[in-house]
């Protein structure tokens, strides 16, 4: 079966292709490689990616789309749209929404252009979220997303485990040095000082680290062995006013190198659990292909 990714989320549709071809698969990303890969993720999955520029984009993946059994669209709504126009109901289509592309950012920065401006961009945004979701939503053939807190947002959604790509985080070669207590994640989505905070108000005894990999990237090929120099990930996000309930991706990754993480319930995990085990995750794709009735298990 061939089955074409279009777009990525931080390596997830990656890492999809990869344990796909393992099933035995036709699997691809179509990835635009004008955006900058600040974390060396599309170099490190370069081979299972096709990539093009931005102006060949739509292009390619209609091109690539005329041989595909299923077309999984990350986010990407415009495309989805485009395709269906091409296409209509003769290829099935999977959109997969992975976080903010659904969410959406509470605090939105506009460029205070005018009032007029501002109003322009809002109503732009309105219509994005409220009307062109719901139309590729439609649209499509199956509708999935990454974290269960996503469900609410979409129509009859099919909740798929963040995977983790068990070859490249694992316990092995932890490092040999003396390990640091434990350290969390600063982001722009994120309030790290509420999460820093509640644990102290808890007496959770922790030295934590704050890591800012948008100023300090790291990349992505090197990851294991900077988890492995800890103890403890502390996995507690505070989100548009919100405490996130699942496991995060660098908090799976964590576990997969055989750290414990503490969650938003102030309670120490430890083991992958298996349904995020990319192996799994391929399996349970298979199945949605199945029910769509293009693969047959």
């Amino acid at each position: 079966m061939r089955i074409l990714h279009i777009l990525d989320a931080a390596g997830v549709a990656c890492i999809y292709s990869k344990y796909q071809q393992m099933q035995g698969h036709d699997a691809k990303v179509i990835w635009n490689k004008d955006v900058a890969d600040k974390y060396g993720i599309y170099d490190f999955y370069k081979d299972y990616l096709i990539n093009v520029t931005y102006g060949k984009f739509t292009e390619t993946c209609i091109q690539e789309g005329e041989t595909a059994d299923v077309i999984h669209v990350h986010g990407y709504i415009d495309i989805l749209l485009a395709l269906r126009k091409k296409f209509h109901r003769q290829k099935k289509i999977i959109l997969h929404y992975h976080g903010t592309d659904i969410r959406g950012l509470k605090k939105q920065e506009l460029p205070h252009r005018s009032l007029l401006s501002d109003t322009m961009i809002k109503l732009k945004m309105f219509y994005r979220k409220k009307i062109g979701h719901a139309r590729a939503q439609k649209l499509a053939d199956a509708v999935c997303v990454s974290t269960p807190d996503l469900l609410p947002l979409v129509r009859s959604g099919i909740h798929i485990p963040i995977p983790i790509d068990i070859e490249h985080f694992s316990p092995k070669n932890n490092s040999k040095g003396e390990l640091k207590d434990a350290f969390t994640i600063n982001s722009e989505v994120t309030n790290v000082q509420w999460a820093l905070d509640l644990c102290k108000k808890n007496q959770i005894n922790l030295n934590i680290e704050v890591i800012d990999r948008t100023k300090n990237p790291i990349l992505y090929a090197d990851i294991p062995d900077f988890i492995r120099g800890y103890r403890t990930y502390v996995d507690i996000r505070y989100v548009n006013d919100i405490v996130l309930e699942n496991l995060s991706s660098t908090a799976l990754q964590s576990l997969a190198c055989g750290l414990s993480v503490l969650d938003y319930k102030l309670q120490f995990r430890r083991g992958l659990p298996s349904e995020h085990d990319a192996v799994n995750v391929a399996s349970q794709l298979s199945k949605i292909y199945s029910d769509l009735g293009i693969l047959k298990l």
